[in-house]
């Protein structure tokens, strides 16, 4: 016998009680990722690039040199105008040497030289390229600044274009960009370019980059820090050593056996000066004073070294440009000169210029290439492997 069929009717207190069930159930919230916008505002400083129409602070998710997801900062600067269709291409401006110190960071206290990188910065905003220019996680934020810890300030600028794209949203800002930088930025701006494609994802399209004054070979200062090294240096090399110090301490904390109390004070005062203060305090010390054993002789730490600092010598997707400044004493030019060349020996894209100027003058003296550089890289322009390479070697000839 069958059932007689019952219609329900919904009452509004039926109605009521489901709504209030799906109102109670969790959402489900994505999982944390690089490049997570935390909170923008926006941003008013004097050294703001005279060409910035709008400037912004952001908060962003990155990650430390642990590999942990942490909380990283920067600033956003917009051209005038409206974006054009398919919106502002992008330079991921990489930052050189200010300190350690959160107060260090550019977004609170200003470039180390706020003319010399307006001017540079410039340039790119007059074309109408927006820029994006990330402080380095844990600097200004939270957690300890790992210096010259490669992997991770390239994964910080980035994530930080990332972020600008979250905030702007996709139209307003192209997914076409390029990472540029000087010294410690350098180094950071050429890595990101070896991980764009692998770590920035299907979302963004990297096109190059454009570096100066870049340290490629940190890894040897390893040779002059020992005991019996009592050359006086100039302060600025005597204030990378103890920042870099700090910084392999995070990640190999046995270095400190070979440090002396003088070297454990250098590296005390390095976590609290910004890197002009901390050059004259120490200008004309000695290396040495630092150690009670060479370096060399902790266990591993070459290993340790290569893992840190290690710039990548293969498997660029596009194209890169060195230039350098023959006479610079803080980045020997050589050796950025001879890692150039590696690079064109195994068939990675790579350009090279060089200007009669010193390490600080560098970045003005290349200011012209770069443009040239990043307007083609981020329009249609081609690249002339082969054109590079004889220049390349011309160069290697004039330096035997």
């Amino acid at each position: 016998m069958s059932r007689p069929f019952r219609c329900f009717r919904l009452t509004p207190m039926l109605i009521a009680a489901a709504l209030a069930g799906l109102a109670s159930s969790p959402a489900v919230a994505a999982p944390a990722a690089p490049g997570d916008l935390l909170s923008a505002a926006p941003y008013r400083a004097s050294w703001v690039p005279s060409q910035a129409a709008q400037a912004y602070k952001l908060h962003y998710r990155t990650p430390d040199q642990h590999g942990q997801l942490a909380e990283g900062t920067g600033l956003l600067y917009l051209p005038a105008g409206a974006p054009p269709v398919g919106g502002w291409p992008v330079v991921s401006w990489a930052h050189g040497t200010q300190g350690i110190a959160d107060h260090c960071a550019p977004s609170v206290s200003g470039p180390y030289q706020p003319e010399r990188d307006g001017r540079f910065l410039d340039q790119f905003l007059g074309q109408g390229y927006a820029v994006v220019a990330a402080d380095y996680q844990g600097l200004g934020s939270p957690g300890d600044h790992a210096y010259l810890h490669v992997t991770t300030s390239a994964r910080n600028i980035i994530d930080l274009v990332k972020a600008s794209r979250h905030y702007l949203g996709t139209t307003a800002l192209s997914p076409r960009w390029v990472s540029v930088g000087h010294s410690q930025g350098g180094a950071a701006a050429l890595t990101a370019g070896h991980l764009a494609t692998a770590y920035g994802g299907p979302s963004l399209q990297y096109r190059g980059s454009f570096t100066t004054g870049t340290p490629t070979a940190v890894e040897l200062t390893a040779l002059v820090m020992k005991p019996d090294n009592r050359t006086a240096n100039a302060g600025a090399i005597n204030a990378y050593h103890a920042y870099l110090l700090d910084g392999l301490l995070q990640l190999a904390p046995q270095i400190d056996k070979v440090l002396s109390d003088t070297g454990r004070a250098r590296v005390a005062m390095a976590r609290e000066q910004c890197l002009g203060e901390l050059a004259a305090t120490l200008e004309g010390a000695d290396t040495g004073s630092m150690f009670t054993t060479p370096l060399t002789q902790v266990p591993g730490i070459w290993f340790v070294l290569h893992d840190y600092l290690g710039v990548p010598r293969k498997g660029f997707s596009q194209p890169l440009m060195l230039a350098h400044g023959n006479q610079d004493r803080d980045v020997p030019y050589l050796t950025t000169l001879l890692y150039a060349a590696g690079l064109t020996l195994r068939g990675e894209p790579v350009a090279f210029r060089h200007y009669p100027v010193d390490h600080r003058g560098t970045l003005d003296a290349a200011a012209a290439d770069g443009l040239s550089f990043v307007r083609a890289r981020l329009g249609d322009g081609r690249f002339d492997e082969a054109a590079e390479a004889t220049g390349l070697e011309r160069l290697l000839d004039e330096a035997q």
